[in-house]
């Protein structure tokens, strides 16, 4: 009869050698593989981030009105965008009676900068910035306008009056007049809050303050701007601000490294927008 015996002290420790050698392997893979995936986490961050921001952005310019670029700077851009347009089609004192698609409640009277108003012999516009508390008119808008032959029928509601708008502008406009409202929007690029290692995207309405709508911008993000006959520059003087035809956003993300990793993440982009109503 054969006793039963067990592992040998040498074989034990070859069954500990080998034993940890596949788990230092497994380990191994599970760590780069734990790397990797957040490595592609913090790129699609990084990408959906800095896309989304700047897409933000290329709407408001590519709305711009004409003339519209305000300042061009660098790390500032600040653009005017129509909201409204519409004609005078009666006066009441100082106050002007316009026709607005919609009325007031198609207005979103929080984000109106400005009002603007098309010289009728050089057909430029002339922009004066306002909010719409300052312009908010009331009477019976509709029915002075129809009095000088303006369909009312069915659409009282889209007629407003603005008022005060005879200090703005000399001459003041008339009737039959084209009067824009329009919405002044900055964004600046600077320090985040929110990751003060990095550069956020701010915003601001006119007479707002600046709100952080993106981080995690490198230090290489800028504004650049194409004027008529010419290339980029990423500063335009105010004088040549109406020859801009075209802006470009240079908006580079930068996420730290992961665990494990040695250097940031980064991801260069950027946006190229023509002006539409640029001359």
């Amino acid at each position: 009869m054969v006793a039963n015996r067990g592992f040998t002290l040498v074989e034990t420790l070859i069954a500990l050698v080998l034993s940890s050698f596949v788990i230092v392997l497994v380990s191994h893979a599970f760590l780069v593989q734990n790397r990797f995936y957040s490595t592609q986490t913090q790129r699609t961050a990084a990408q959906d981030n800095v896309r989304a921001s700047t897409e933000l952005i290329a709407r408001e310019v590519r709305t711009a009105m004409e003339e519209g670029i305000v300042v061009a700077g660098a790390r500032t851009l600040t653009v005017r965008s129509p909201i409204a347009v519409t004609v005078v089609c009666a006066r009441s004192g100082s106050a002007k009676d316009v026709f607005l698609d919609g009325g007031e409640g198609a207005l979103d009277t929080d984000e109106v900068g400005g009002v603007a108003h098309r010289d009728p012999a050089t057909r430029d516009w002339i922009p004066v910035n306002t909010t719409w508390a300052a312009i908010d008119g009331s009477g019976n808008a509709a029915a002075n306008c129809a009095a000088n032959g303006a369909d009312t029928v069915g659409g009282s509601g889209s007629f407003h009056r603005l008022a005060g708008l005879n200090p703005l502008f000399g001459p003041p406009p008339g009737e039959g007049d084209v009067v824009m409202l329009f919405r002044e929007t900055t964004f600046k690029i600077q320090p985040s809050i929110l990751d003060p290692s990095t550069l956020g995207i701010f915003r601001a309405a006119y007479g707002e303050s600046l709100v952080e709508f993106a981080t995690g911008v490198d230090t290489t993000a800028q504004f650049q701007y194409r004027t008529v006959g010419g290339g980029y520059a990423d500063t335009v003087s105010a004088a040549s601000l109406a020859s801009v035809d075209a802006v470009r956003l240079v908006a580079d993300a930068r996420k730290p490294a992961p665990t494990g990793g040695v250097e940031d993440i980064t991801f260069g982009w950027s946006v190229n927008v023509p002006l539409r109503l640029a001359r």
